[in-house]
């Protein structure tokens, strides 16, 4: 019990911390929304104010402000002074005066500005981007803990989504302004925005090391605790640095008001390193597959801010693209994320991000297609600033939700889950896919592949029924099994022949009744596809069992030909021999024997062609390999009249062939020999064994190549048939450099077969 509650620990802090965090960002737009505002933007980017003078960095809608003024005194208060004894003062309220001292162009200039409370309408209007992000990001996090709320990565999603809001609406969308150095509490507002910035990348970091598992728990600690003390050290390096070697005030505020510098120059590269070391020193080719989303979303957003945003403003003064498009640098973040989980199951979450992407999906798209649709009817007609004119275009807009959502969810349930809602498509898809199948063997192979490319399933399998007493036979396989399998029986006009074996999509996870439809009906055609699949099969034991038998009777003949009838006839004709040399060879009985002994000498010559037609000797005598480089020697010999070289590239020694295997192999390459000395007018001639499941042949000349409509002669069809017989294939094609390329594979015996 106390384990269980342990392990619950971290999930519960992470999720009351979240909330903390979500909380703190409510507080912060409530906090603007009620306080007053003098119009200006002093902070630069993320850094507070300039090190040398607090300037206005652009105009003022009243123009009372002007972009590059520099604010030296308000009510009477330096500004130095103001953050040398402290940030900040009594509330001011709305409709109060406040006495500016400016320097524009060298020349003192004040200003009496009447406080306005402050647009928070436009501000979250003009940060759309952010939003947008946020949403995703929220929306993926969510998702992600709610399914698995003990994975570490899921626990540094929802931590950074929420750490995104509270700087956003801490200082992302709401400036600081020059009033806040002087009144009310708004600078802490600000200031809490950039802290959660900084802590922010700790924690992006903290998820680029979560992610998509941690392997070791204790390392994966230390780390992420490196990483946010790491950010916080930087920050108290900057702050230090400025309390000892900056006598300025304003200096000194610039850097101990911006907690995010250190950590915005160098965080992103660190993130960025990480993950590519991850990725390089990750020993499953899964995680690699699930970490190359991240590193580019992760690592490019990182880059993308800091080359269009950050660095920018912080050399030149300004950033390369809008300010308030910096968010949309970070929106390829969730969608790696999402892409990472979908596409690979990184976290098992599929159903918990179908909805969640369905529903997130739907309200971005509802947003854009509010505002791009008012954005039409306000040029078609005046300015749509009466409520029912905003009212039609909601209506509009209402109407095509349903539509949209309905659309939504099919793509994303395909994505997901395949086509387990349309049964007759993925029969169909079945149905094309064995159509396309050349050979019987491909047949199997090809039907689970389509069942489980269709349905998204991570494992299928067909299984033969096995003998009686013995077990069932995996005949053809696709992906991993995850989990319990699930078994549907196959059968064909009633007899069963198999079964379907299937593995769900997560191995916490059963297959749903949709997918059992489905793959009743798949089941139902498959039946006829595996008892075919079972009758060649047996169909090619019994053609080997044939004519493995009959090699072994043809080597049996050979020995007793070889052994008994060779030996015999031998000695019959050494006795002709003597008795025609006793009797005299020039007397008619000595011409009668030998004309007896020429006829013996005839027939045994023709018994030893006989002999080595069945089977070669020289196979038992030197092996495949040796008999092959006898014979090239052999013909090689007649071939340097016709200049051919004949290279050879096999190996020192082979394992232990079947009888059948090497005399077809040792045929095949003699007969594509003699075609090359005969027929192929080549130069050269390369032949080359290797084994690996199957004994490979290939042999290819440089000579003429073949005609443009070959005549299949019986050299060809002798190839052909001693490969087919055994199950092989022999091919005759045009080499690649011109030429003739014969390449054949003759199978071998599988462990178990």
């Amino acid at each position: 019990m106390s384990d269980l509650a342990g392990a619950w620990r971290v999930p519960a802090a992470c999720l009351v911390l979240a909330f903390a965090l979500l909380a703190a960002s409510g507080w912060c737009v409530l906090s603007r929304a009620t306080s007053p505002s003098d119009g200006t933007v002093i902070n630069i980017g993320d850094q507070a104010v300039s090190s040398r003078a607090v300037v206005v960095q652009k105009t003022t809608d009243d123009g009372l402000f002007r972009a590059g003024d520099e604010v030296v005194s308000i009510n009477g208060t330096p500004v130095r002074d103001a953050v040398r004894d402290g940030i900040g003062g009594p509330q001011a309220e709305v409709g109060d005066v406040v006495r500016y001292e400016l320097r524009r162009d060298g020349q003192r200039v004040d200003v009496e500005k009447t406080l306005t409370l402050y647009p928070i309408m436009d501000a979250v209007g003009k940060n759309w981007p952010t939003l947008l992000v946020l949403a995703l990001i929220l929306i993926v996090a969510a998702g992600a803990f709610t399914a698995r709320p003990t994975d570490p990565a899921a626990q540094a999603a929802l931590l950074t989504s929420a750490l995104s809001f509270i700087t956003s609406s801490g200082s992302t969308h709401f400036q600081l302004e020059a009033l806040d150095l002087v009144a009310g509490g708004q600078f802490w507002r600000w200031y809490t925005g950039e802290f959660s910035f900084m802590v922010l990348w700790a924690a992006t970091l903290h998820m680029a090391i979560a992610f998509p598992a941690v392997y070791n728990k204790s390392v994966f600690r230390k780390q992420v605790t490196a990483g946010y003390v790491g950010a916080l050290l930087l920050y108290g390096l900057m702050a230090l640095y400025a309390w000892q070697f900056i006598d300025d005030p304003l200096g000194q505020f610039s850097l101990i008001g911006s907690p995010v510098l250190p950590v915005l120059y160098s965080y992103p590269l660190i993130i960025l390193i990480a993950l590519i070391l991850r990725y390089r020193t990750a020993q499953d080719e899964l995680d690699r597959l699930r970490m190359r989303w991240v590193v580019w979303s992760l690592g490019g957003g990182a880059l993308l801010y800091s080359a269009f945003f950050a660095v920018p403003e912080a050399i030149i003064g300004r950033t390369l693209l809008p300010s308030e498009l910096h968010t949309l640098a970070f929106l390829p973040v969730p969608i790696g994320v999402a892409a990472a989980i979908l596409r690979y199951r990184a976290l098992n979450i599929e159903v918990v991000v179908s909805r969640s992407l369905v529903y997130g999906a739907l309200s971005a798209g509802t947003i854009g297609l509010y505002i791009g649709l008012v954005s039409l009817l306000s040029l078609l007609f005046p300015p749509l600033d009466e409520l029912w004119q905003q009212a039609a275009a909601a209506a509009c807009v209402a109407v095509l939700v349903q539509p949209l959502r309905s659309r939504l969810q099919a793509l994303i349930n395909k994505r997901l889950f395949g086509d387990s809602h349309d049964p007759y498509r993925v029969v169909s898809a079945l149905a094309a896919r064995l159509e396309e199948t050349r050979t019987p063997n491909e047949t199997l192979p090809a039907l689970v592949e389509t069942i489980g490319s269709a349905l998204r399933l991570p494992y299928v399998a067909i299984e033969i029924l096995g003998s009686a007493g013995s077990p069932n036979e995996h005949v053809a396989t696709f992906g991993e099994p995850t989990g319990e399998l699930f078994r549907l029986p196959l059968s064909y006009q009633g007899e069963p022949v198999g079964q379907l074996a299937v593995a769900p999509r997560t191995s916490r996870e059963v297959l749903g009744r949709r997918d059992r439809l489905v793959l009743a009906e798949v089941a139902r055609h498959a039946g006829a596809a595996v008892y075919t699949a079972r009758l060649t099969r047996d169909l090619r034991r019994s053609r080997d069992n044939v004519v493995q038998a009959r090699e072994e009777e043809r080597r049996r003949l050979l020995h007793d030909l070889h052994d008994g009838v060779g030996p015999t006839l031998a000695a019959i004709s050494l006795g002709l021999h003597a008795c025609r040399k006793a009797i005299g060879p020039a007397s008619t009985q000595g011409e009668l024997l030998g004309t007896l002994q020429e006829e013996l000498d005839g027939a045994i010559n023709e018994i030893r062609r006989l002999a080595h037609g069945l089977r070669p000797p020289e196979l038992d005598r030197i092996g495949l390999v040796g008999a092959i480089r006898a014979y090239a020697k052999a013909i090689s010999t007649r071939a340097d009249e016709r200049g051919v070289t004949i290279k050879l590239d096999v190996p020192i020694s082979m394992p232990r062939l079947p009888a059948t295997v090497d005399v077809a192999a040792y045929r095949i390459v003699s007969e594509a020999l003699t075609n090359v000395t005969r027929h192929a007018a080549a130069r050269s001639c390369a032949v080359r064994l290797w084994v690996d499941d199957d004994l490979h042949i290939e042999v290819v000349d440089d000579g003429i190549g073949l005609p443009e409509q070959p005549a299949s002669g019986v050299g060809l069809w002798s190839m052909r048939e001693r490969a087919t017989e055994l199950g092989g294939d022999c091919v005759v094609s045009a080499g690649n450099g011109g030429g003739t390329k014969v390449r054949a594979t003759l199978p071998l015996p599988k462990e178990g077969g």
